[in-house]
């Protein structure tokens, strides 16, 4: 088993927000982000984009129903940050160690998501932010 939980970069940064279309035109009119596809994810209860801002990605999520985590996120903090998502090799392996060290998951095996396979971490684990682990498909 690992001895601690390899991180091998950033994946992204993702920020909740009510209009995913007006987010997506704010960062390329603002910060010249190339355009980029918006992908529904019912199993997710999200819309969701990834942007290439430089060497780093943004994923920007707007919530399918109110009611969803997403959604109630907005409604109760508002826009803005949702979540750091950390890039792993091993996912599975990582969860296991991450809940032997009594970290709360939310997720205990790996799913898709629109980075590949995730997995989330309750943010009482990590300093109150949620963290996703994603490990990229192929």
């Amino acid at each position: 088993m690992n001895e601690v939980c390899t991180v091998n970069h950033i994946d992204h940064v993702a920020i909740a927000v009510r209009d995913i279309n007006a987010a997506l035109e704010f960062f390329q009119t603002i910060f010249d982000a190339p355009p980029s596809e918006i992908s529904v994810m019912p199993e997710h209860g999200v819309k969701a984009s990834l942007i290439q801002i430089g060497q780093t990605r943004i994923e920007i999520l707007e919530a399918l129903d109110p009611d969803n985590p997403v959604g109630r996120f907005v409604q109760n903090k508002g826009e803005g940050l949702h979540h750091l998502a950390l890039n792993v090799s091993g996912l599975q392996d990582k969860l296991n160690f991450l809940s032997a060290q009594g970290l709360q998951l939310i997720d205990k095996e790996p799913r898709e998501g629109l980075s590949g396979s995730v997995a989330f971490v309750h943010p009482r684990s990590v300093f109150g932010v949620l963290t996703e682990l994603v490990e990229n498909n192929g």
